[in-house]
């Protein structure tokens, strides 16, 4: 009998960059151009080439732009981050919400915005004090069985499911409407201005700059801890150096846009899957991957979420649950073979 082929479609580093960077074109021209106020592509490149005080120039760089540069800015955060997290666990099944900074992080924002009227700088700040806050005590309860994968993951679920019971009894115990908490706890990048950008941004760029650096150490960590050791790795320490790096990351995206789920497991998945197999766990190729695989799967999502009017993170949801079958499982195969 023939054995069961597995065809596997991949591309080259730089392949990986062009099909992502045509996509995010592609978006972007849609997104600015497609809505209640429809702009033509000769209208669309006037405004872009040349802005002016029209009612497209105001609607393009104004409302729409805002939305699709944070909606790229946050997928690229969070792929990184993803990324990073299933590096330190050694567990392709992680993800930063599973090692408690997502849930850390919108539970300090919604403490914010629950209790004080304090500005958009406050919540950015809050946001990455909860998720260093939750990653911290997630630390604290697997430091003692030497920061092993298994006990960071389980220590940052047990962290996760508190404090996301802790938003939800907080939003259903205070008298205040709290129905926009819900609808922002969905992840959106709805109505985001420029302030928005200009918050993630930076933090998104210095990340980008620190992964150069970590992404070496990252792929010592692939191997076993006593492995690594033997050859001069420093695991303790650049495990939590990559962790604080990932709290950061995820931390001042939810803090901007709310938890976006599945962004940060889907995305690596994705960038593996689609690189060689012998470049497939180099964390030189799998960071920027990943970064440019969440920017399309949040771009490409909130294009289909503005359509219908409903939150980017339920779309992610959607589209990344059967993804991630399909890549678990195609992997799986591969494997076999």
């Amino acid at each position: 009998m023939m054995n069961s082929v597995v065809l596997r479609f991949t591309v080259s580093p730089v392949g990986l960059c062009l099909v992502g960077l045509c996509m995010l074109i592609l978006s972007l021209l849609l997104s600015i151009s497609i809505g209640d106020y429809q702009i033509s592509l000769k209208e669309l490149c006037s405004v872009l080439v040349s802005p002016s005080e029209s009612l497209a120039s105001f609607v393009v760089w104004e409302l729409r732009m805002p939305r699709l540069v944070l909606a790229m800015i946050a997928g690229a955060a969070l792929g990184m981050a993803g990324a990073i997290t299933q590096a330190v666990t050694q567990n392709e099944l992680a993800s930063p919400s599973l090692v408690g900074v997502s849930a850390g992080a919108a539970l300090a924002i919604v403490l914010l915005l629950v209790f004080t009227s304090l500005t958009t700088h406050y919540h950015f700040i809050a946001g990455i004090f909860g998720g260093t806050i939750a990653m911290s005590v997630t630390l604290w309860l697997s430091w003692q069985q030497k920061l092993e994968p298994v006990n960071l993951i389980l220590s940052g679920l047990c962290i996760s499911l508190f404090c996301a019971a802790a938003t939800t009894l907080l939003l259903i115990s205070v008298s205040t409407d709290t129905r926009g908490l819900f609808y922002w706890l969905l992840g959106s990048v709805a109505n985001r201005t420029w302030q928005h950008v200009s918050l993630l941004a930076p933090i998104t760029l210095l990340g980008l700059v620190v992964c150069m650096f970590l992404a070496r150490p990252l792929t010592v960590l692939q191997l076993d801890s006593e492995i690594a050791k033997s050859i001069g790795g420093q695991v303790k320490r650049w495990r939590i150096q990559a962790l604080a790096l990932a709290v950061v990351l995820t931390s001042a995206t939810v803090s901007v846009t709310g938890p976006i789920a599945f962004v940060g497991l889907v995305a690596p998945h994705l960038c593996r899957t689609l690189l060689p197999k012998h470049l497939a766990y180099e964390y030189r190729y799998v960071l920027f991957g990943s970064a440019l695989s969440g920017a399309v799967l949040v771009s490409v999502s909130d294009l289909l979420a503005n359509y219908q009017e409903i939150p980017v993170g339920i779309l992610c949801v959607l589209f990344g649950g059967p993804s991630l079958v399909w890549l678990i499982h195609t992997r799986y195969k591969q494997a076999s073979i």
